[in-house]
Formats: C-alpha cells, sequence, structure tokens
C-alpha cells in the first residue's frame, strides 16, 4: 500500500490528508476514491479491509488534521450543524467544512489521481456520520455513494433530517446506514451520559437511525440499513469499514431492515 499525506488551510484551520491506494501491477484503471473522515482514529482499519481482489482500485482520502489541533474540538466544529443549546457549543461548521472538500480537498485529489468521478463515495462514523448525512442532504449531487454509520441526529434534536417524504438526488447511487445493537439500547457497562442520550433517542422516532432507514426505503429511495448484533458505539468502525469498502468498490451489498 502507497502512503502519502497532503496538508491545507481554510479559513484560518489546518487540515491534512491522508491518503492510500495500492500500486496497480497491470494496466491502470480509474481509482474509485473513498472520501472518509476521523482519520486519525480510522485510517488503519479502513485501509486493512480493502478488498480489490473483489472489486475496483480504490483511492483512500482520509480527511483530518495534522499533529498540533485539537482532533476533539475541530471535529465537532467540522462535523455538525448550528444547533441551539448549551450542549452544542463548539459546533456549527458543517458547510464550511463541506466547501473545504469541495473547493480544495475534492478539485486537488481530480488533478493528483485518475480516479473515476462517478464512482465517489462519503464515509463517517458518529458526528463523522452526521455529516455525511447533513451532505446528502444539501449537496446531494457531490458523491455517488454516502455511508453513514452510527450517525449523531440526536444533535440539536433531530433538526438535520427534513420533515416529510424523503426523496434523494437523481445521481446518487447508495445510502448506507448503519447501526450497532448498544446504540438503540443501554449496555450494562453504559455511563449515565450515555444512558440518557439512548433513552433520549428512543422516547423520540425522529432521532432513531432505523426510523430514518424506515422513511427512505418505505419512499422506496436507494438506502441499506445493516443491524450489528452486539456492537456498541466504540466497535461499530470494525464493520463500517468493511461496508465503506464494499461499496466503494462497486460490489452489492444486500438491503433491508
Amino acid at each position: 500500500m502507497i502512503l502519502d499525506t497532503k496538508d491545507f488551510e481554510h479559513h484560518g484551520h489546518r487540515y491534512r490528508l491522508y491518503i492510500a491506494y495500492k500500486e496497480q501491477v497491470t494496466e491502470p484503471e480509474l481509482f474509485h476514491p473513498l472520501y472518509f473522515l476521523d482519520p486519525s482514529m480510522q485510517f488503519d482499519v479502513m485501509i486493512q479491509n480493502n478488498n480489490e481482489s473483489d472489486g475496483a482500485a480504490i483511492l483512500y482520502v482520509g480527511i483530518g488534521y495534522p499533529e498540533g489541533v485539537d482532533v476533539q474540538a475541530a471535529r465537532t466544529r467540522d462535523y455538525t450543524i448550528p444547533a441551539e443549546g448549551a450542549e452544542y457549543e463548539g459546533g456549527g461548521g458543517a458547510e464550511a467544512f463541506y466547501d473545504f472538500i469541495a473547493t480544495q480537498v475534492k478539485p486537488w485529489v481530480e488533478s493528483a489521481y485518475a480516479i473515476d468521478t462517478g464512482k465517489q463515495t462519503l464515509a463517517g462514523h458518529s458526528y463523522g456520520g452526521h455529516f455525511v448525512l447533513y451532505t446528502l442532504f444539501n449537496h446531494g449531487n457531490a458523491f455517488q455513494n454516502y455511508v453513514s454509520a452510527s450517525p449523531s441526529i440526536w444533535w440539536g434534536d433531530g433538526i438535520l433530517v427534513p420533515e416529510g417524504d424523503l426523496v434523494l438526488d437523481k445521481d446518487i447511487n447508495l445510502l448506507s446506514l448503519i447501526i450497532g445493537e448498544y446504540e438503540e439500547k443501554v449496555h450494562p457497562e453504559n455511563g449515565e451520559s450515555d444512558r440518557e442520550r439512548i433513552e433520549r433517542i428512543n422516547a423520540d422516532p425522529r432521532l432513531r437511525t432505523r426510523n430514518l432507514a424506515m422513511r427512505l426505503i418505505g419512499n422506496e429511495q436507494r438506502c441499506s440499513f445493516s443491524f450489528l448484533p452486539g456492537r456498541r458505539h466504540g466497535g461499530v468502525p470494525k464493520d463500517y469499514a468493511k461496508i465503506a469498502n464494499i461499496i466503494a468498490g462497486q460490489q452489492p451489498q444486500a438491503d433491508g431492515l
């Protein structure tokens, strides 16, 4: 696997791309770019689940931060939408972060690598899953595939998800929604804050990932839903990475609730 990095600055904030791809020993083909968030935590698990023997060549583009950046504060700022309340202070920069991806990241990637611009995937977990859905609902034609794992739909009491019938952009191939079993129910080892959040999510259908999937699939939209038995929030990326690789490589995936 060939590894590389590229640094950027956008509106005074510093970013770093973490890039990986396999050298093509046969006749080169266009890469399917897999853009994903939180590479500081998920870069290794994402590339370890590479399955090019069964699919297309994937260009991994982890959109993260260089050393010296407070990653937790930065991802809260960048991955979330504006919301009222003390709980949501420090967030709200999703549109500015999307602008960075649209105006700097994607143009640079397209100039530096031979990619198939009709086979682009955006993937994220937790706050990253929140940003994936934000992009889907507000800039749907930016990518063809969206993988949203454990999305923080609860942020802002569910204001991320539009009301009424949900219709995906015509150019979207697939939205994959993923949750772990213990993101819908309390695990014996959950702390008090986790218990309160799960109880709040279960009390309001608008905050549940499963409910979003049901709305989309019920409206005959191109959505798949993966439920991961036994998984807590922190264990979901193991399976999320596998699913993201399958989708980015254009392998078939079963749908259903």
